[in-house]
């Protein structure tokens, strides 16, 4: 059965180890299957979303086909392996672990001024370049999941994320992350939506989120949730605190219809009394601007944003960290 097993795997292009597979025949010769891997000769042209949509259930697994098949068409006649576990929920090589980039952008411009506004050209020259290299665009629901060791990522993921809710981001950003089939996460204050032309409305809000968009708190009026005010007690301040936390995440539950779950610090600011009130309003997750990647076992209420603000290519990239070498031997 072994030898048969590998006469099929000769045209894969991935590294699985033949004699540790114990497989039965079905389907006629077109399917094997072990409880760990099922390998397949495709009856016609394919792709691994349709493929991870029939045989794990979720088309967002597609990841997995495709790294377990890197080199391999997705054409008839072809054999391909279809991994059906999960084994590196934590994404822990001998060599080092991954680690999940979290883009920070702002508001958007065809011609900008300030360092937080970036480019259209530009920000179109950076989808463009995360598309063309083959990264996989995060939501949060697949970041918490690494990060509760639940469910692996693909080598090259990424989150993006846009803080504050400026309207350029559905007028800007939208279309150019729609070319190229990604989505973002938005860090909303609720005091600012739809307050004039330059802020984003709920409608365009409700819009992006059924496009697959996320959409998060930043606090009501994103104030530094750190700082007293002049002559605020501390009673004081740890209720406006508290009101910051539990009333955007009540406003964005009620307007958009979810339960929010995911939250941004106002000037990437917290300390510990920050994040425990974070936890009692019920966020999983909480984002500083604090630069650097996030491996699984990364506090998942103090996880490391970068800013884009530079406009060159070459520091964009420099941010798409996706593993730490480190020897695990």
């Amino acid at each position: 059965m072994v030898a048969g097993t590998g006469l099929i795997l000769c045209s894969c292009a991935s590294t699985i180890d033949v004699t540790r597979i114990d497989v039965t025949r079905i389907l006629e010769k077109k399917l094997y299957r072990s409880e760990d891997y099922i390998i397949y000769k495709l009856p016609g042209a394919t792709t691994p979303s349709a493929l991870a949509e029939k045989f794990l259930g979720d088309k967002n697994k597609s990841w997995m086909i495709k790294e377990a098949n890197s080199d391999v068409p997705f054409s008839r006649g072809r054999s391909i392996v279809i991994p059906l576990k999960d084994k590196n929920k934590g994404g822990i090589y001998e060599k080092g672990f991954q680690t999940i980039p979290i883009l920070t952008y702002h508001r958007f411009s065809e011609r900008c001024t300030s360092p937080l506004c970036v480019p259209a050209r530009v920000f179109d020259q950076q989808m463009k370049y995360l598309k063309t290299h083959g990264y996989h665009v995060l939501n949060p629901s697949e970041l918490l999941a690494f990060l509760e060791y639940r469910q692996g990522l693909p080598k090259k993921s990424v989150l993006i994320t846009m803080d504050d809710g400026y309207r350029s981001v559905y007028n800007i950003a939208y279309p150019i992350l729609k070319k190229y089939g990604f989505t973002a996460t938005l860090f909303i204050y609720t005091s600012f939506v739809g307050v004039s032309g330059t802020a984003i409305t709920w409608k365009q809000l409700r819009k992006l989120k059924a496009e697959g968009f996320t959409i998060g708190s930043h606090t009501v009026f994103h104030t530094d949730l750190t700082k007293k005010k002049e002559g605020e007690t501390k009673n004081d301040f740890l209720a406006r605190v508290t009101r910051e936390l539990f009333e955007s995440k009540k406003i964005i539950d009620r307007k958009l219809k979810q339960n929010t779950f995911i939250f941004a610090y106002p000037y990437g600011r917290y300390d510990q009394t920050t994040a425990r009130i974070v936890r009692e309003a019920g966020y999983k997750v909480a984002m500083s601007v604090r630069r650097g990647g996030n491996p699984f076992f990364a506090h998942p209420l103090s996880l490391r944003r970068d800013q884009i603000l530079k406009r060159d290519l070459r520091t964009f990239i420099s941010r798409l960290r996706t593993f730490n070498q480190l020897s695990l031997k």
